[in-house]
């Protein structure tokens, strides 16, 4: 056997196992792994705990007060041309949620004790 034959077979079987690397680890990658627009969104603003799930046409957001006092909610949200503001008074421990058609959430925040 010659030198250079030796030398390309050695060459075949690091490319050939390289390639079978990246292929496995590319596998590994989506197994696992949720749509980027399935995605929840979870967070605590003041006394509220809140998260919402990306949706095709709409967004509902749920909300619990966590306070042992009465409190004001604010959700700031997008239509894509315009930013409007949603508003609730939230009972001590309470829960709830709203639904907004055609909308993203851009914030939500803990108006204070009411």
């Amino acid at each position: 056997m010659s030198l250079s034959s030796r030398g390309s077979r050695l060459r075949t079987r690091v490319a050939v196992f390289a390639a079978t690397s990246v292929a496995v680890a590319g596998l590994g990658v989506g197994l696992g792994a949720t749509p980027a627009s399935a995605g929840v969104h979870r967070g605590v603003s003041g006394c509220f705990a809140w998260s919402w799930g990306d949706g095709n046409t709409s967004v509902t957001v749920y909300w619990h007060n966590r306070c042992k006092t009465r409190h004001k909610l604010n959700i700031k949200y997008s239509l894509g041309w315009t930013t409007k503001k949603y508003t609730a008074v939230v009972k001590a421990d309470g829960k709830g949620h709203k639904k907004f058609q055609t909308a993203s959430i851009v914030s939500i925040t803990d108006g204070g004790r009411v």
